[in-house]
């Protein structure tokens, strides 16, 4: 127990850079069927695309989103009064609709 006390009193520090040993690294060995390190050509590492792949494409997705509500609430306001009766929408609503952001999703005026 004593030596758990002792132990508990030392100051915990975390080991230096200088104080590691480099690792020893083995040379390959030579064989048939492998080319000499410096026979082989660099090439560029390719990058799994799938992550960005699908964080491209969400963007798009959204922005695509975002055009299709700016081009409908134009639509809308170029309606005239007529035409805004017979589909039954108030002038009211058109004039909400269209000083909203692109952003925000149009709401259902069918209740």
């Amino acid at each position: 127990m004593s030596t758990l006390l002792q132990e508990r009193h030392q100051p915990i520090t975390a080991p230096k850079l200088r104080d590691r040993v480099p690792a020893q690294r083995v040379p390959p060995r030579g064989s048939a069927g492998h080319e000499a390190a410096a026979a082989v050509p660099n090439r560029p590492v390719e990058v799994p695309r799938g992550r960005w792949r699908l964080i491209l494409d969400s963007i798009v997705a959204t922005l695509r989103e975002w055009r299709r509500r700016r081009v409908g609430r134009r639509e809308l306001a170029s309606l005239d009064e007529r035409t805004l009766r017979d589909i039954g929408i108030d002038p009211g609503v058109v004039d909400y609709e269209m000083y909203q952001w692109f952003w925000r999703p149009p709401r259902d005026w069918r209740n």
